[in-house]
């Protein structure tokens, strides 16, 4: 079942009415190309890079090989798998990119393929397509200076049993979640893994995969991940890059100015396909993470500032879960405590250091006020996410 997602508005009216390439890209089976489908007016217009006709014709001419489109935008779904795709993208944008949009969609992050050589610098606009939350709708054009809370459109618990992806989530089964979660990874491994920068001990990736669930929520130490795999620390280090490249997780930093004896250096990981992680509190904490990182995403993509996801954490182990910048500066600050009532007293303290962020504290209980004495919103999880787009 095809949905509207909330970036196609952006897409056509930002990018595309600029006359600029839109990038679309995102995790395996997130909805990029039913996305980009809907940006188009005949399904003459889309040409993947896994069609040999297609790929024989790009190769040969790539004005030619769109020669036959109907009138309106045309897509390019998994054009970076070609080495010379930025060249030949670019000499087709600068012959016809005034008069036909283009959309360009790819599972791995467009801009880290650098085999095209010459840059498409101004030529683009990135967009990062995320999995299914809460208060996802397409009509819905969340804005950081004006967060309420809104419509319930995919129940926090429903996402917690069939993750945000749209075919195992608009399913409704758990089961057939965890099936679509194994069959996904699967090949994941077989074939995004293996043919990026041509990664050769596939087994040993899986073994890492496999270990990520159980560290989720966690500062990542790749000493310990290395002594696992029994491999080099920089060995360890490219593979979890790689594994961030190709949206299977992605890191947190820590945020550390103006912290005293802050963590610098372990960053927290998490998982785009949650339903792996088997502890809840991890669990409900990963989820979160995703709804404030689309967040980060969509309001830098539509250039409301620069939004950055991190956390804080100090040496005598006081952390806040999530610490979201605007613009180099604390905008606001996060504590997923499931089913606690009892304040953070790590939060307050963070909370009076960073005075112009706000800060919230977050419970599975049915609650919405302000802790007295403090700036602190005690909220329901799913209200807060509802917030967020």
């Amino acid at each position: 079942m095809d949905i509207p997602r909330y970036l196609t508005k952006s897409i056509l009216k930002d990018a595309l009415a600029d006359r600029k390439m839109a990038f679309i890209s995102g995790p395996r089976q997130v909805g990029k190309t039913c996305l980009a489908r809907q940006c188009i007016k005949s399904p003459d217009n889309y040409f993947n890079w896994d069609i040999s006709e297609f790929k024989l014709n790009w190769i040969r001419s790539p004005i030619k090989s769109i020669e036959k489109i109907n009138k309106g935008p045309v897509v390019f779904d998994e054009l970076h798998k070609y080495p010379h795709w930025k060249n030949s993208l670019k000499g087709l944008y600068d012959q016809v990119g005034k008069e036909i949009p283009i959309i360009v969609t790819g599972s791995a992050r467009l801009d880290l393929y650098k085999k095209g050589g010459d840059s498409l610098l101004g030529r683009y606009i990135p967009y990062r397509l995320h999995p299914l939350t809460v208060a996802e709708r397409p009509d819905r054009q969340s804005h950081p200076d004006e967060l309420e809370p809104g419509k319930i459109n995919y129940p926090l618990n429903d996402l917690a049993v069939c993750s945000g992806f749209p075919e195992p989530l608009l399913s409704g089964s758990s089961t057939k979640a965890r099936r679509w979660s194994r069959l996904r990874l699967e090949q994941l491994v077989r074939e995004d893994i293996r043919d990026f920068k041509n990664i050769r001990n596939i087994e040993l990736i899986k073994v890492l995969i496999e270990l990520l669930p159980a560290r989720v929520g966690n500062p990542l130490s790749l000493n310990s991940l290395r002594e696992d795999l029994q491999v080099a620390y920089a060995t360890i280090r490219d593979w979890m890059t790689s594994l961030c490249h190709l949206y299977i997780c992605f890191m947190v930093p820590p945020y550390s100015r103006d912290i005293a004896r802050a963590i610098t250096k372990e960053s927290k990981c998490y998982l785009y396909d949650w339903l792996p992680v088997a502890d809840t509190g991890a669990l409900l904490e990963n989820i979160v993470a995703i709804h404030l990182l689309k967040a980060c995403h969509f309001w830098t993509d539509l250039a409301y500032g620069v939004f950055e996801l991190c956390y804080i954490r100090t040496k005598e182990k006081e952390e806040v879960d999530f610490c979201l910048v605007r613009d180099g500066r604390p905008w606001m600050l996060v504590e997923c405590k499931s089913q606690s009532t009892n304040v953070s007293k790590t939060l307050i303290k963070f909370s009076l250091k960073f005075p112009h962020a706000t800060a919230f504290q977050l419970t599975t209980g049915k609650m919405d006020r302000t802790i007295p004495g403090t700036r602190i919103r005690m909220m329901n999880t799913e209200k807060f996410l509802s917030m967020l787009i």
